[in-house]
Formats: C-alpha cells, sequence, structure tokens
C-alpha cells in the first residue's frame, strides 16, 4: 500500500460502523463529486476519474469494491476484493453483490437536505440502494469522526492560532485609535491592510481578506473591503473586525476564527449598549450549554447550542435580526466538515464531539444601521472539557477613551 492508504484505518473504521449501529458504509463516486468519501478512504484527487467506483464497508469482514473496467486502479490502495463491470448490466450484478446481506447502510446522505454539507450522494444512487430493500441512513456522525476529529499536533495549531489571533485585531484597534487621534484619514480598506500585516507578524497565515466593516457595513455579514468604496472610519462609527487564520507551513493545521467589535468614540449610544450586551449574552448561552452538558457526561447536538444562543437573542426582542446559524465546524479549512451550531439555515443533529472545533459567532444585524457579532471558538479536547481558545471579547471597546481596555 502506498503512504496515502496507510493513513486509512480499517480496524478503526469498523469500530465506528459498529458503533453507529449499521451494517456497512457505502461510498459512491463520480467525478469526484464527493470529497468526503476522498477525504474519509484517503484517496488522490488528481488523474481521471471518468467512471463510478463503489466501495462499501461491513461493521465486520473484508471490504469490497466495484470499479469500472477502464479505471482499475480507482481503489487499488484499499483493502478488500474488487469486482469490474463494463456494461450498465454489470454494473447492476455487481452493485447486487456488492450489497448482499446488508439491511441498514451509512451514505453521505442527508434525510431531506437537511445537512447540505454531508448530501453528497445523489438521488438516483440512494434509489439504487433502497430498490434492494436496504435502509439508506446518514453518516454525518462517521464522517465527522474521520474528517472533522483533530490529533493532538492540530489541537496544538489551533490552540497557537487562537493565542495569537486577538493580538493581531487588538494591534489594529490600537492603529485606528492612533491614527484618529493624530487627525489622519483610515478607511475599511486600509485597516484591513494593516491587520493583514498584524496577522503575518504573529506568525500566522489567512487565505482570504478579513472583515473590517463600519456602521451599515457591519450589518453585512459577509462585507469585505475593497480598494474601491471602502467607507472612511471615524468618530461615532461601529467598527466590527472578523478575522481568521492559522500556522503555516503543515496543510493540516487548524485555523482560529474570530470577531470584535467596537465603538470608535469616548461613549457609545444605549442602543449599542443593548444590542451589544444581548450578543455577548447570547454568545455565552451557547458556551454554557456545550460545558454543562460535557460536565454532565451528557451529549450535545450542533442544534440545541444554535438554540441556545438564538432564544437570547429572540427573548430579547431581536429574533428578526437574526441572518445565519450560531456556529460552524473549524478544521484546516475554514468551514470544517464537522457539526455546525444550527437550528436556523438547517436542523444539525451531529454530535459535537471530543476532539473537535467549532465556532460560536452570534449577530444582530440591523440594515443600514449596524450589526454585532461577537465569535469565539470553542475546543473540545480528548478529556471532554471544552475551552473557549484565546481571549473572548467581554466589555465594550471604546476605542477614543483615555484608557481603552482590549478584552
Amino acid at each position: 500500500m502506498s503512504d496515502r492508504a496507510s493513513q486509512f484505518d480499517l480496524e478503526v473504521v469498523q469500530e465506528a460502523i459498529n458503533a453507529a449501529g449499521v451494517d456497512a458504509w457505502l461510498f459512491a463516486q463520480f467525478h469526484g463529486r464527493d470529497p468526503l468519501a476522498t477525504r474519509v478512504l484517503g484517496l488522490p484527487t488528481d488523474g481521471l476519474q471518468t467512471r463510478r467506483w463503489y466501495y462499501i464497508i461491513p461493521a465486520q469482514g473484508e471490504p469490497r469494491g466495484l470499479v469500472h473496467a477502464i479505471e482499475p486502479g480507482a481503489l487499488e490502495d484499499l483493502p478488500g476484493s474488487r469486482r469490474r463491470y463494463r456494461t450498465w448490466q454489470e454494473l447492476d450484478t455487481g452493485l447486487n453483490e456488492l450489497l448482499e446481506g446488508v439491511g441498514r447502510v451509512a451514505m453521505q446522505y442527508s434525510p431531506q437536505n437537511r445537512v447540505p454539507y454531508v448530501a453528497m450522494v445523489d438521488a438516483g444512487t440512494v434509489e439504487v440502494v433502497r430498490e434492494r430493500g436496504i435502509e439508506v441512513v446518514s453518516a454525518a456522525d462517521l464522517v465527522q469522526r474521520f474528517t472533522a476529529v483533530l490529533d493532538d499536533g492540530q489541537i496544538a495549531s489551533h490552540r497557537f492560532a487562537g493565542k495569537r489571533l486577538p493580538d493581531a485585531i487588538e494591534e489594529s484597534f490600537k492603529e485606528c485609535r492612533a491614527r484618529l487621534l493624530a487627525g489622519a484619514a483610515l478607511n475599511e480598506y486600509e485597516l484591513q491592510c494593516y491587520l493583514l500585516e498584524q496577522v503575518e507578524a504573529m506568525g500566522l497565515t489567512t487565505p482570504d481578506a478579513p472583515i473590517v466593516a463600519v456602521n451599515g457595513h457591519a450589518a453585512d455579514p459577509h462585507y469585505v473591503p475593497g480598494p474601491e468604496g471602502s467607507s472612511p472610519i471615524v468618530r461615532g462609527d461601529w467598527l466590527l473586525i472578523d478575522v481568521w487564520a492559522k500556522r503555516p507551513g503543515d496543510e493540516s493545521n487548524v485555523f482560529a476564527d474570530i470577531t470584535w467589535t467596537a465603538q470608535v468614540d469616548s461613549d457609545v449610544s444605549d442602543r449599542r449598549a443593548e444590542v451589544f450586551q444581548v450578543v455577548l449574552g447570547a454568545r455565552d448561552a451557547a458556551i454554557d450549554l456545550v460545558q454543562q452538558r460535557y460536565a454532565a457526561g451528557k451529549e450535545v447536538r450542533g442544534f440545541e447550542a444554535d438554540k441556545a444562543c438564538r432564544e437570547v437573542i429572540e427573548n430579547a426582542g431581536y429574533g428578526a435580526a437574526i441572518q445565519h446559524r450560531t456556529g460552524h465546524s473549524i478544521t484546516n479549512e475554514i468551514h470544517g466538515s464537522g457539526a455546525n451550531l444550527d437550528d436556523f439555515e438547517s436542523h444539525d443533529e451531529r454530535l459535537l464531539m471530543r476532539s473537535t472545533c467549532f465556532s460560536v459567532e452570534p449577530g444582530i444585524y440591523l440594515e443600514g444601521d449596524f450589526g454585532v457579532r461577537s465569535e469565539v471558538d470553542i475546543l473540545v479536547p480528548p478529556d471532554g472539557s471544552p475551552e473557549v481558545t484565546g481571549r473572548k471579547q467581554t466589555t465594550m471597546i471604546l476605542l477614543l477613551a483615555d484608557d481603552p481596555q482590549y478584552c
């Protein structure tokens, strides 16, 4: 086997399949449309992939593959037997053999597409399996187990980024303060450029330009300033910064992703102060739920943390100003393939597992006026004691006060 296939541990995968209560896990691939299958099985992403292949891992026994005759090497690095097909009739016969004895199978399928991040198998393939009297269930938590669970090195890399990223924001806030007090002009794009310099100075790297937004732009969750059209930053503005970065050098390193806000003045209006406190309360409600469930030895699922968070905002009368879920999985990709904190955009029933990481980032967005988002990352280490990595914002930052508190 190649080094690539050595990353695939059949024994561990079969233990997870048994624990999931299914007979097997079925992978179906065509033209690379299921990147999760490629990642779980440790397969290459290069080379020709023009024909369908199937690979089934039973809870016990030898895996079996079905490949096209002109691409017989599609699964050559994986354990188990392989059968070739040429015609659609041979494909049907091969699937009968592949699925023999299976009553309940996991696939990259999501009932009613409620978790689209996992819904990689097309409806026709699901029909083919069901026509054989087999129950199809979602492989969502299996996928998470093998694509979003972090190893010790990845956990360390996330903590490294989480410790340093708040410093990059703090230095950018200080630069904004210094320029305005000196009477110098500053706009969103210029502060974004300064922030990117600070990210690099902290020993981090990011593939994307961060969000630096004032006032109405802060009410657009994915606003990103550019060289043209950026708003000036002046006294009295509301300023939001959202940045994500990780340690360079190893593709497997894990991101940190945080958002802080500040009032560009020495005081703040009652309305902005109120919205800010509601958002912090919502954020902390989600954190508390995750930590309390783990402390009690109980499961917690993505949708539950989202509900706990949104209830705070809705009870405060700002439910209509919510525009997105509470949080997302974080891995070596900024939006990972693990559980999201979501009962808003989707109903995510996946477990918030040990050795995973995810953001908590509620927001209230008042279109044309201002928006508040407070984002932290939660790491659930192997010992099951969820932690907020890095500093979290706990107080209103008044950038032009005599002694601003950056926390």
